[in-house]
């Protein structure tokens, strides 16, 4: 008697599981069938959520294994470092120039740079909204899924600094996984380049998870009172 390879539950596994959700997807809506391709959109995104869960309970739970030995000094050089590395293509060759002296802040590739951002934010932030006005772009996020679901998911395990510090707006307990977006955007393109990208203000323990990010298009038009807020000095 041949040997039956699956059970009759993996055979159902196997066959609604074994192609990719996207190219069934495409197939859904060049069929025509806009109730099934619903359907999986909607399953897309409640697994791509699930499995940046997973990638942020991963990262804390790293930083909270490496904080056992590190000071809050190597948790500041590790996000450095990951920023220095991670910025995206967009701004990599006005870095370069920057730091060989051949570009200067008005050189900064503006429009390139609020394209990727808007798109970036639209399809990995599928709660976030965008405000644009002539000045600047908010963005927000009623609760951040990446930060903000950590604090209000996972409070009593997230890894904080062990005391305030001015890069992290001198609050007590702040969370190391926020350090990667307020070193990137904020205080290490401001001690790099001069202005911030982003002004943020990032969910701590204990808060609602809201995440807001203020863009403005030219650095000049930066109020005096967040440098005075931040005890930064104005350089642009």
């Amino acid at each position: 008697m041949e040997k039956k390879m699956y059970t009759e539950t993996l055979e159902k596994v196997r066959n609604d599981y074994a192609v990719r959700n996207i190219d069934k997807l495409e197939a859904a809506i060049k069929a025509g069938d806009m109730e099934k391709a619903l359907e999986l959109h909607k399953l897309n995104v409640e697994k791509k959520t699930g499995f940046h869960h997973f990638a942020v309970r991963w990262v804390n739970q790293t930083l909270r294994n490496f904080k056992k030995w590190a000071p809050d000094e190597a948790i500041f050089e590790c996000m450095e470092d990951y920023a220095l590395w991670c910025y995206p293509p967009c701004l990599q060759d006005w870095m370069e120039k920057y730091k060989a002296g051949q570009a200067t802040y008005k050189d900064f590739p503006m429009e390139d740079f609020l394209e990727n951002r808007a798109v970036l934010w639209s399809a990995l932030h599928d709660n976030g909204d965008q405000i644009w006005d002539e000045e600047k772009i908010t963005f927000t996020l009623p609760r951040c899924n990446s930060g903000g679901w950590l604090v209000t998911e996972c409070p009593d395990k997230v890894q904080t600094l062990d005391k305030p510090d001015p890069r992290a707006y001198n609050k007590e307990g702040f969370q190391c996984y926020c350090l990667n977006c307020t070193t990137m955007w904020e205080f290490g393109w401001y001690k790099w380049f001069g202005w911030p990208l982003f002004i943020m203000d990032v969910p701590t323990i204990g808060s609602d998870g809201k995440c807001v990010m203020v863009m403005y298009k030219d650095p000049k038009d930066i109020p005096d009172s967040y440098y005075e807020k931040r005890g930064l000095e104005r350089k642009i």
